[in-house]
């Protein structure tokens, strides 16, 4: 059944000439924690769109500016229509004589959580303030919004974005909106979706996300659905990123983990059917791990990033097993954790 909260939303729009979603029928991904999305909106005026999912919907809001990371700036918030939450899928480009016509662009997305005491958001929306944390890939840590009294003759209605004072905030903005932006989805640029531009919009509300496990046994599958687009030439090696440690954990309620696997950090080469494996220094090692190199054989080309570890009788990872497997010394069973 049609969601009524949505019917704003499909009066002004004519599905038959924009590919922006209905709502209608959508299959979206469950999910344990709230989703939100910017899309950075290229229409009359360029501005950007929070949309925060509640209730079945996304609660939106167009901010002229866009979102800051500078706890000092207030950032003016337009309450708009309720959309569905397909949209957060949405990318691409609404024809000009439409309402929102223009190029849209997926900016950031990621997870929210209303912050402690601030759970009841409809209460709270309608009291007229909100705070809450974001954990995306460029929006992170406590923010809030306030409403404003409407100016004299104001049809709209006006809320200020703020980003809390956090070890997530940049003085000067660093990191927020700018003109080499590129869709955290597909990384195109605007000049590219408004040029139709090749490239998959990576699904985020229609399929769950799932990590990757490659065992080394007779019938190996990658587990994980992604979409990818294929560089014409693979780079020989990428650093990986390692954790760091710092003196406080970041700010809110919103934790993303890894479990830390006790092994060699691999990364996985697949180019035309020739598998290799390089230390995170860029040693090849190749050799050392022939089982999981040939259990590799059949997956996409592309850049694995991963761990290699050997399993002990209760099925938990031991280094100290791994380097017995390696000397020799052991039979084990080795597992690609990618």
């Amino acid at each position: 059944m049609p969601n009524s909260r949505l019917d704003t939303y499909r009066q002004m729009r004519d599905f038959s000439r924009t590919e922006e979603p209905s709502g209608i029928s959508a299959e979206i991904a469950a999910s344990d924690h709230l989703r939100f999305v910017i899309h950075k909106h290229d229409a009359s005026q360029l501005h950007f769109d929070l949309r925060l999912e509640w209730n079945g919907t996304f609660l939106s809001w167009a901010v002229p500016k866009g979102p800051s990371l500078d706890s000092a700036d207030k950032r003016l918030a337009m309450a708009v229509e309720d959309h569905p939450l397909d949209y957060g899928d949405f990318e691409g480009i609404i024809p000009k004589d439409l309402y929102g016509g223009g190029t849209v662009m997926i900016w950031d997305r990621g997870l929210w959580i209303p912050e402690p005491g601030f759970e009841d958001v409809d209460k709270h929306l309608q009291k007229g303030e909100l705070k809450f944390v974001m954990e995306g890939n460029r929006m992170h840590g406590s923010w809030v919004l306030v409403r404003l009294k409407p100016k004299t003759g104001e049809k709209g209605k006006p809320w200020m974005l703020i980003k809390h004072k956090d070890s997530a905030a940049k003085t000067g903005n660093k990191g927020g909106p700018s003109d080499r932006d590129k869709s955290v989805a597909s990384t195109r640029t605007m000049k590219q979706i408004a040029s139709n531009a090749s490239a998959d919009v990576a699904p985020y509300m229609t399929q769950p996300r799932r990590s990757a496990k490659l065992e080394t046994t007779t019938s190996t599958k990658s587990r994980a659905k992604t979409k990818t687009v294929k560089p014409s030439a693979l780079p020989d090696f990428i650093e990986p990123q390692l954790a760091t440690n710092i003196s406080s954990p970041p700010a809110g309620d919103v934790w993303a983990h890894e479990i830390k696997f006790d092994g060699y950090r691999l990364q996985l080469r697949i180019d035309g059917g020739n598998n290799t494996l390089r230390t995170r220094k860029g040693s090849d090692w190749t050799k050392r791990f022939p089982a999981i190199a040939a259990a590799a054989k059949g997956l996409k080309d592309g850049i694995y990033d991963g761990e290699a570890v050997a399993l002990d009788d209760e099925g938990k990872p031991s280094f100290a097993l791994l380097q017995n497997v390696l000397d020799g010394e052991r039979d084990a069973s080795l597992v690609y954790y990618a």
